[in-house]
């Protein structure tokens, strides 16, 4: 499968303005403020993908490819209980959301917001708790294109937007925040804490991982590698408008 289409608009992402921006304790709070929500929702996209390809149920039938479960599983074990911030003895484990959720704490940023919206989609549903003008309009624009892929997108899409839009970008784009942010870890402890364990992650073994899911998805059909590619296109593009709209935010 040929990407090289995308080059140009990852270049495009990775050189982003907003991993500059991010030089103040103000700053981090409003960049958090508005990211939280797509680090929420990354989680809906995996979930949806697991329902998908590792289906669980009752009776239980076993899928012949081991390779794909192992991979599923494994990053949503990572993602939903991952070993959480702290030197102490004993090791305890909390979701990648709740560490991010430590982190706006540990800085002053409010958590009410985001807090008040898992409440509503638990109540609600997701379109009613979407409709909340409280959230950031860049970050309910985002949202709303991640729920409207799970929802309406093809299987090798959602597939797509989450390996290619989400698991080989996230590296690059929180590798270039730890290099770029003059907060450091005497001051931000938790959030780059945050930063490098996705870094770690997604660099080494799951962007690498989510490609030869595409590629198994695709086994060569020309028309779903070029759906592949679109979707892709269209993530990462969303990327970049959601990231301009938190550097509005900023100035």
């Amino acid at each position: 499968m040929n990407l090289d289409s995308l080059l140009p608009l990852k270049q495009k992402l990775e050189n982003h303005p907003i991993f500059e921006r991010i030089n103040s304790i103000d700053e981090l709070k409003i960049f958090m403020e508005h990211h939280v929500f797509a680090v929420w929702d990354f989680m809906s996209l995996l979930k949806k993908l697991q329902i998908d390809l590792v289906p669980s149920g009752s009776p239980w039938i076993p899928n012949p490819n081991g390779n794909l479960v192992r991979f599923i599983n494994e990053i949503v074990m990572e993602e939903e209980s991952d070993q959480a911030y702290g030197d102490g003895e004993e090791v305890s484990y909390t979701s990648h959301y709740q560490i991010y959720i430590e982190a706006m704490l540990e800085v002053g940023a409010s958590s009410q917001i985001i807090s008040k919206f898992v409440k509503n989609v638990e109540a609600e549903g997701i379109q009613a708790a979407l409709n909340d003008d409280d959230i950031p309009l860049p970050s309910m624009e985002f949202m709303k294109h991640t729920f409207d892929l799970i929802e309406n997108g093809k299987a090798h899409e959602i597939a797509s937007s989450f390996a290619i839009g989400r698991e080989s970008i996230v590296p690059l784009m929180f590798q270039r925040i730890l290099d770029q942010s003059k907060l450091g870890n005497d001051q931000v402890p938790v959030f780059r804490y945050y930063l490098k364990r996705h870094a770690e992650l997604d660099g080494d073994h799951h962007g690498p991982m989510a490609h030869k899911l595409l590629e198994n998805m695709s086994a060569g059909n020309s028309t779903i590698e070029d759906e592949i590619v679109a979707q892709a296109y269209k993530s990462i593009e969303q990327r970049i408008i959601f990231w301009d709209g938190v550097l509005e935010a900023l100035n």
